[in-house]
């Protein structure tokens, strides 16, 4: 009986250390978003110059940049999978998924992957709480917001002018939540390779064509607490004009006392 207990405990803190294992990635507040252009790779040099860098080697020779932003209304991400030189339209793929920041062991209502193909324009939405199982508990949703394009990215690229497959999503806040801290998965697929790579690094997966439990997701954050509707940068603006409003009311007010 005892050993049973023990096995259980150092199961769930074996899973626990697994999944923080990462460092949590970081994501900015941007004013240059706008200037995106959606055509599934880096079009000009500082196009995605402000926004957070994260990058990983990964043990197969795999290099992968992630960059990533908001505006208050859309987390954008550029997925630069830059070893994977082979267009292979229609196979390549990214999927990223933001979700319920607690780790549930069962992906639910709260939880969405976004999946974007090379070179196809129809990006699909999953989202969690169904109950077919063989589905990772996923189902397929439509959300016209939401952007999402695989292409070669090229000469404006930062990190290699050598052609590659890269990706852009632009995902509506209000669909997955305005939350500062969300779990967070990514995955790329190299079908010339036939392997896929994720974040989490690490991640055993049944076949490359599985989404992991969320259990497994590392952690996306906003460090400066700016992802949430109310977030400072509406005060700095909101607060004056609020106290315009109020001493004008009381000048209004003591004039009309005073007639």
């Amino acid at each position: 009986m005892y050993l049973q207990i023990l096995i259980v405990i150092f199961s769930f803190i074996s899973i626990n250390q697994f999944v923080f294992a990462e460092e949590p990635i970081p994501t900015t507040y941007s004013e240059e978003v706008d200037k995106i252009i959606y055509d599934g790779k880096w079009t000009f040099t500082r196009e995605w110059k402000e926004s957070s860098l994260n990058s990983w080697s990964f043990n197969d020779g795999t290099k992968l940049v992630l960059r990533t932003a908001h505006d208050g209304n859309y987390i954008y991400v550029f997925v630069d999978h830059l070893s994977d030189v082979f267009k292979d339209k229609g196979t390549d793929r990214a999927i990223v998924c933001f979700g319920d920041p607690s780790h549930n062991k069962i992906a639910n209502e709260n939880d969405y992957c976004f999946l974007v193909t090379l070179g196809d324009n129809s990006p699909i939405i999953l989202q969690g709480g169904s109950h077919v199982a063989v589905s990772g508990n996923f189902k397929k949703i439509s959300d016209t917001r939401f952007m999402g394009v695989g292409a070669m990215s090229d000469n404006a690229d930062r990190y290699t002018p050598v052609p590659h497959a890269s990706y852009e999503f632009k995902i509506p806040l209000e669909l997955i939540g305005r939350n500062n801290e969300y779990s967070f998965y990514l995955s790329v697929y190299d079908f010339h390779r036939n392997v896929a790579n994720t974040w989490p690094r690490d991640i055993i997966l049944e076949n490359n064509f599985v989404i992991p439990s969320p259990i497994y997701w590392g952690t996306f954050y906003s460090p400066d607490s700016s992802l949430p509707e109310f977030h400072l940068l509406y005060f700095v603006f909101f607060v004056p004009f609020l106290m315009i409003v109020i001493l004008r009311m009381q000048r209004w007010q003591k004039l009309v006392n005073f007639n």
